[in-house]
């Protein structure tokens, strides 16, 4: 498991208060999403309340062995109206992925998690490693709330 932390400044989206999936890339004024992004919306929203920040215009086709997940964005108006959205979006994740590959080897996951610090400042944790690890995240985004 690995999970590397990188420090961002982002601009236009501290406003949102639900948990936001973020595009991978934004070229041309398209947004291009992770394969699984739009499969993970429709079964994260029967659970959480979960927006997109730009619709998705293009879906990038990643083969692999690797499950590549979104870009999840938590916002500290999100957080402060719901304490446990981390743990609950990490569950709803892990579940969808235990769904998802029912019957099959579950893969290595990859995906990144955004966290605000500020109105500009984010952190960026970039995960890769076994569903289980994503208890470790948590951990990790509970200790920088602090």
């Amino acid at each position: 498991m690995i999970i590397r932390q990188i420090d961002l400044q982002l601009s236009n989206l501290d406003h949102y208060s639900d948990l936001m999936i973020l595009p991978e890339l934004t070229e041309d004024e398209q947004n291009i999403y992770a394969s699984s992004t739009v499969s993970f919306f429709k079964f994260a929203r029967k659970f959480i309340n979960i927006q997109y920040v730009k619709q998705p215009n293009i879906i990038l086709e990643q083969r692999s062995i690797e499950w590549f997940g979104p870009t999840l964005l938590f916002t500290t108006a999100a957080l402060v109206q719901n304490p446990e959205l981390v743990s609950i979006a990490l569950n709803v994740l892990s579940n969808y992925i235990s769904d998802y590959f029912k019957g099959h080897k579950e893969p290595n996951v990859k995906l990144n998690i955004v966290v605000q610090k500020s109105e500009i400042e984010y952190t960026n944790f970039m995960y890769e490693g076994h569903k289980d690890g994503l208890k470790e995240i948590e951990k990790v985004i509970k200790s920088l709330k602090k």
